[in-house]
């Protein structure tokens, strides 16, 4: 029998009541970063992490691992980071379909 590695999925839809106290926390460290290691190091200082997952940005919790939002979901997708902060360094995962970011 062949262990199958299952990726990890996206974070489900947020509420409406969530998504707006996770945007007051999380907007204006997604939109003032100047690099991928200041924005990584900004959410660590607030208890969260970045990974990437299937193409998106995904914000977890860092004390408990569990994925809270996508970048989208917070207003600003990878797509947009991306643009004004360059790509991101990434390390892929075994799995193929998840990477870290590598500041």
């Amino acid at each position: 029998m062949q262990l199958q590695l299952r990726p990890a999925a996206l974070p489900d839809p947020l509420d409406c009541e969530t998504a707006a106290l996770l945007r007051q926390v999380l907007l204006p460290i997604l939109e003032t970063a100047s690099s991928w290691a200041s924005l990584s190091a900004a959410l660590a200082r607030r208890g969260y992490a970045l990974t990437f997952r299937m193409g998106h940005m995904v914000i977890l919790n860092a004390e408990t691992g569990t994925a809270l939002c996508t970048g989208g979901a917070m207003g600003t997708p990878l797509g947009t980071l991306s643009a004004r902060l360059g790509r991101p360094a990434l390390r892929l995962n075994s799995d193929g379909c998840t990477a870290e970011l590598d500041c």
